[in-house]
């Protein structure tokens, strides 16, 4: 059947489809590969690119159907926030021809930090009913409340992190190397996918309030609950921290409006509750002490040393930076940078990748690369908190639901991969993208 052939109501249906696979996928996808790794070593690597694959044959559809690619497409990425992404991708190409960055190793570099552009820029040139949208909220809430259980049951049956065999591990105990994971990788990766998943639903809840039944309203009640419960359970600090720093922040930024200063409320409680409970795992968890001593000493904190390698790194070439997938994204741990041999000594020589976004993005792209990658960001964060005060429920939602993970996932940036981390980055452009696609039909409609 040729591609003109498909009416454009069974395409849009079609890349819906796999937008929910790619969904579903990226949230399983990691249970499967540990799986297999004992019994076929391809097996990981093929289905790691599973979603990409399925990404390129979307892109692929939409270029080819007459009626979404082409001139339709060209109309909606017309945008200044895409211009300015523009910009930066400009200037990522210009830092690897001056770094001499080897081709692949730029192009993976650049991919770390845009992993679901693609998906973004497919959704624009989508029709996505707002039925649709609810009904992945959903279903997102239903992966959410799967990992969470699993989560629980990990710490209950004292299952420790896959990350280490037992030769490396320091001790097996709760808060140490027992910490609910899930089906991810680490206790952190599902601590910033249940951040998320939590935020879309606090948003949700917050927009749609009045009308939701009282079931409803305890139903989701409940969900938020075991979702706080497990994210306290995976003893992930950043992911707590920016659960309360995104909630203070909106809640400090419309704090004029009566309704939404319940988020600086809700704020303050939790870090309440975060204190009360950090103070307690101290006292009962041996493990989760150990991990804290492990964190007061700097000489065995490796994110501090991270973080003095990467200011070395960075006096090499502080305007430029060294160029993408040269110091901290996974493609340099992959091509082997040269930039890796000024690590600090007392690092880990399992470390396969540099546990702080931020200064990675610094150190490979240098001056000009933050401002022009913060002048894309403050291009979506003033769009978004004026959405967010809009009377459009729909846009309301999605609008205070990018703000508030915005926040949060800049702060788990500063501790964490979350940025390179898929199963987290995902929200982002996903509901970016929506947020996007809904604001400029109702703008070309006026």
């Amino acid at each position: 059947m040729r591609m003109r052939e498909i009416s454009r109501e069974k395409m849009n249906r079609l890349l819906w489809i796999a937008t929910v696979f790619i969904v579903v996928w990226t949230s399983i996808e990691l249970l499967f590969t540990r799986i297999w790794n004992d019994w076929l070593p391809i097996v990981p690597s093929l289905l790691g690119y599973l979603s990409e694959g399925v990404l390129l044959l979307m892109v692929l559809a939409v270029i080819i159907h007459p009626d979404f690619g082409r001139k339709r497409l060209m109309k909606w990425i017309n945008h200044p926030i895409h211009n300015s992404l523009f910009v930066f991708f400009v200037f990522a190409i210009f830092s690897m021809f001056i770094n001499n960055v080897p081709f692949a190793q730029g192009v993976f570099g650049v991919r770390a930090l845009f992993q679901f552009f693609i998906l973004y820029f497919v959704l624009l040139t989508m029709d996505l009913p707002e039925n649709w949208i609810k009904q992945l909220f959903h279903i997102i809430l239903g992966l959410g409340i799967v990992q969470s259980v699993i989560g629980i049951i990990q710490i209950i049956l004292e299952i420790p992190l896959p990350l280490r065999n037992i030769q490396e591990r320091r001790s097996i105990s709760i808060g140490e190397e027992i910490r609910a994971f899930g089906l991810m990788d680490s206790s952190n990766t599902l601590g910033g996918y249940l951040v998320a998943v939590l935020l879309l639903l606090v948003t949700y809840v917050f927009v749609y309030r009045q009308h939701l039944t009282k079931k409803q309203f305890l139903l989701y009640s409940v969900i938020g609950i075991l979702f706080l419960v497990a994210i306290g359970l995976t003893f992930s600090r950043q992911a707590f921290l920016a659960l309360i720093a995104c909630l203070g922040l909106i809640g400090l930024i419309f704090r004029k409006n009566k309704a939404f200063r319940i988020m600086l409320v809700a704020a303050v409680s939790l870090f309440i509750l975060f204190v009360v409970g950090y103070g307690l795992s101290l006292l009962l968890f041996e493990g989760f002490a150990q991990r804290n001593l492990y964190t007061l000493d700097l000489s065995k904190n490796y994110r501090y040393l991270i973080v003095l390698s990467g200011l070395l790194v960075f006096t090499f070439s502080p305007i430029f930076g060294v160029g993408p997938g040269m110091f901290g994204s996974n493609a340099a741990f992959v091509f082997d940078s040269p930039f890796h041999q000024f690590m600090h000594e007392d690092l880990p020589t399992t470390m396969t990748t540099v546990d702080n976004n931020a200064l990675y993005v610094l150190v490979e792209y240098g001056v000009i690369g933050i401002l022009l990658l913060g002048w894309f960001v403050w291009g979506i964060l003033k769009l978004s908190m004026r959405l967010a005060e809009q009377a459009n429920d729909k846009l309301k939602w999605l609008g205070l639901f990018i703000l508030a993970f915005s926040t949060a996932l800049f702060f788990m940036g500063l501790l964490s991969t979350a940025w390179e981390n898929h199963q987290i980055v995902l929200f982002f452009w996903l509901f970016f993208a929506v947020m996007m696609n809904w604001y400029q039909k109702e703008q070309s409609e006026e």
